[in-house]
């Protein structure tokens, strides 16, 4: 039998099925390690959680820093059809996505990522990650600007820069973004942008997961990068809630865990 099937007929006897992403699914852009020291390309990263409740697919879904400038930056989707269901996210799962998923010059270590943004003519390709496609806009590797960018998870109805505010599942805009992204469908024109993070630092949300779909700056903070693990505040002054509130799926499974991360994404058939 097919792994589809076999991924389709598990989630039919466990939980309420949503057919490809939608703008509604709780999937979050949770962090973002965009600027640190030396040369950076290989250890920029992006965590997708799912703060929701039911599972969610990724399958065709875009990623871009193109925002609503049309200021030329590169599109990149998941493999896949939209509206398929062959790669899961469920409840409290993360997947980090690498710039590159190589063993860094500095930390962290990206070499076991879930996913990697490739373009083939400027990128350093793990062949043991599965990429993302590069389909649309600059024709060049996704590169987030360290003086300020914006930052999008779309459904992947539509693909090409800039990307319709109508299918736009999350999005963050951070330091002096000069082509901002919406934030959702909902906030189509990011109002305030979060305050951008020295070198060293990421953003991400505190408590992780949390989305007002109102500004940038309501959700996002200087955090510690921690890829695939809880989101560290760099003080803990910045967090105003306990930034260890998961959903009771994502905390059963963290149980399991050896190494005490969170609960992590398996591949469907996007490898």
């Amino acid at each position: 039998m097919r792994r589809s099937v076999l991924v389709v007929a598990v989630l039919l006897s466990v939980a309420p099925v949503a057919w490809g992403l939608e703008v509604w699914n709780r999937v979050v852009i949770n962090e973002v390690h965009y600027y640190m020291p030396g040369f950076d390309a290989h250890n920029e990263y992006i965590e997708l959680l799912n703060a929701g409740g039911t599972v969610a697919f990724l399958d065709g879904a875009v990623i871009t820093d193109e925002g609503d400038e049309g200021m030329p930056e590169s599109v990149f989707r998941f493999p896949g059809a939209q509206g398929g269901h062959d790669i899961a996210i469920w409840p409290g799962e993360t997947v980090l996505v690498a710039v590159d998923a190589v063993v860094g010059e500095i930390e962290p270590d990206l070499s076991g990522a879930d996913w990697e943004f490739f373009h083939p003519a400027d990128d350093n390709d793990n062949p043991d990650v599965p990429n993302l496609i590069h389909c649309g806009g600059s024709n060049c590797d996704i590169a987030l600007a360290n003086s300020g960018d914006g930052l999008l998870l779309a459904t992947g109805v539509d693909s090409s820069a800039a990307i319709d505010c109508a299918t736009i599942v999350d999005g963050v805009n951070w330091d002096d973004a000069l082509d901002p992204v919406p934030i959702s469908w909902l906030a189509c024109i990011d109002p305030e942008f979060a305050a951008g993070v020295p070198q060293g630092n990421c953003l991400g949300r505190c408590p992780e997961g949390l989305d007002h779909n109102r500004s940038s700056a309501d959700d996002w903070f200087m955090m510690v990068p921690t890829p695939d693990a809880p989101n560290l505040p760099s003080y803990p002054s910045d967090c105003s809630t306990g930034i260890d509130r998961r959903s009771t799926w994502g905390v059963v499974k963290a149980l399991y865990r050896p190494d005490l991360k969170r609960p992590h994404h398996t591949h469907g058939s996007g490898r």
